[in-house]
């Protein structure tokens, strides 16, 4: 099994036992594009938490694993494509990896992704896509 797979089931892995934490992130996230926020980025999202008065437990976790947020964004907007209004993505091993079926795998296979991937969701997002808005 390759580096890339691995990483994003350490992702899944973390998202399954941090269940309210994923969520407190994906409201940061849509809160700053209801903001109209083009850019949030890692620390950002822990500082708008905590404006908001939300709290992330891992905070230290999320703020030295790249790795773990790359995946932990990825999979927000794959869910919820309007964030990639705010998210910008770098590059990342993550993007060639089918992260629908490694989520479906670990987390949930019930769960519906409105966009297969970072990119997809990033193109719903500029051609005005319903489901983007």
């Amino acid at each position: 099994m390759n580096d890339a797979v691995n990483t994003a089931k350490d992702v899944c892995y973390w998202v399954k036992e941090h269940q309210q934490d994923f969520k407190r992130i994906m409201s940061v996230l849509h809160k700053q594009v209801d903001l109209g926020n083009p850019r949030t980025r890692r620390d950002d999202v822990l500082s708008y938490a905590r404006d908001m008065g939300i709290e992330i437990s891992l905070v230290d976790q999320l703020r030295h694993d790249h790795n773990l947020y790359a995946g932990i964004t990825r999979y927000a907007v794959m869910l919820r494509p309007r964030l990639a209004r705010t998210v910008n993505f770098r590059k990342s091993k993550l993007d060639g990896v089918d992260l629908v079926a490694v989520w479906h795998e670990v987390v949930n296979p019930e769960t519906v992704f409105l966009a297969s991937s970072r990119m997809e969701a990033e193109r719903m997002v500029k051609s005005g896509d319903a489901a983007a808005a």
